[in-house]
């Protein structure tokens, strides 16, 4: 049997390289997953690039010159451009959800494999996101280039886990998003600061997953079904992004007394946990009321339909929408 082109290698190591990643992450046992995830991801996609630049017979080596034709080596061998000049290639517009997603993970690389080591756990509840939307980039890209029947869907399965389904997970998970360095949280606050807005919100650079459980065991249908925003009518959105609205949400069957207002707290004590939690100043007359505008989380002093506010709206979700946005924007 003939020996398969060159390019055809570099993808098969390249999704290698993905899987691993994947294992990685999904291992509840192993120490530094996050960072083994980012760098063996960060093969991935360098591999994918080689290869499709392969097949379309495009140069992606470093010249010393142009005439005459020379390139850099590296022990003998020509030198290759980085990762971060694929992307700039693949996606010349700045206002790219991939490109922002991949270049926030080649900063952050940096930053945890030479100074923080030990904040695996804590830094991976706060970009999961992010990572989920690395990896559904990773298999849009190859199966765009390299045809369906190079995905990786068939390998891959969504993981069991615990996490936000139930209250002390949810809990834990707070706990620990919480604990980060506050260089890590500044970083992560003025990247996303940087990035248009419609780019922050695009899910190819941070997918959210809300999970609804649902009782009953019909033989026949998929235990997970996946619903893609842009299939929702404007009714449905609404409804799902009211679920959405507090990360990790845990849906539960239970019989409550309307109270009004019962468990809920005044700005100036949300206020207060959000700036405990942000590397930022938070107040409840200045930044409170910004972040409310800009997020549509209740209608105008002069609306008709007060009741649109969001009614579920917890400390936890304006810290979600707050936390990476510098004061006063």
């Amino acid at each position: 049997m003939a020996r398969p082109q060159r390019w055809k290698l570099l993808l098969r190591a390249s999704q290698q390289e993905a899987m691993l990643a994947v294992s990685l992450f999904n291992d509840p046992g192993r120490d530094r997953a996050l960072e083994g995830f980012i760098i063996h991801m960060h093969i991935a996609w360098l591999y994918a690039f080689q290869s499709k630049w392969l097949r379309d017979v495009k140069n992606y080596h470093v010249l010393r010159s142009e005439r005459p034709r020379r390139y850099k080596q590296i022990n003998g061998e020509r030198m290759s451009q980085p990762l971060e000049w694929f992307v700039g290639e693949e996606w010349p517009a700045q206002q790219s959800g991939a490109r922002a997603n991949l270049e926030f993970f080649i900063k952050l690389r940096n930053k945890i494999e030479h100074r923080h080591t030990g904040t695996d756990v804590a830094l991976m509840t706060v970009v999961n996101g992010e990572c989920h939307s690395m990896l559904l980039n990773y298999e849009e890209f190859v199966t765009d280039f390299a045809g369906v029947e190079s995905s990786l869907a068939h390998r891959l399965h969504f993981p069991v886990f615990i996490g936000g389904f139930t209250d002390q997970g949810k809990s834990d998970l707070l706990k620990l998003s919480k604990s980060l360095p506050k260089d890590l949280r500044t970083f992560l606050a003025e990247y996303d600061a940087g990035l248009d807005d419609a780019v922050s919100r695009d899910p190819r650079y941070c997918m959210r997953l809300t999970i609804l459980l649902e009782s009953g065991n019909r033989k026949g249908d998929l235990s997970l079904q996946f619903v893609n925003d842009k299939d929702l009518t404007d009714e449905e959105r609404q409804v799902m992004q009211k679920i959405s609205a507090d990360k990790g949400y845990v849906i539960t069957k239970q019989k409550t007394v309307p109270v009004s207002n019962i468990g809920k707290h005044r700005a100036g004590a949300v206020a207060k946990k959000v700036s405990e939690a942000i590397p930022y100043r938070f107040g409840a007359s200045s930044q409170m009321a910004a972040a409310w505008r800009k997020q549509n989380w209740r209608p105008s002093s002069k609306s008709d339909e007060p009741e649109l506010s969001v009614d579920d709206l917890t400390c936890r979700s304006v810290y979600d929408l707050t936390c990476r946005c510098p004061a006063g924007s």
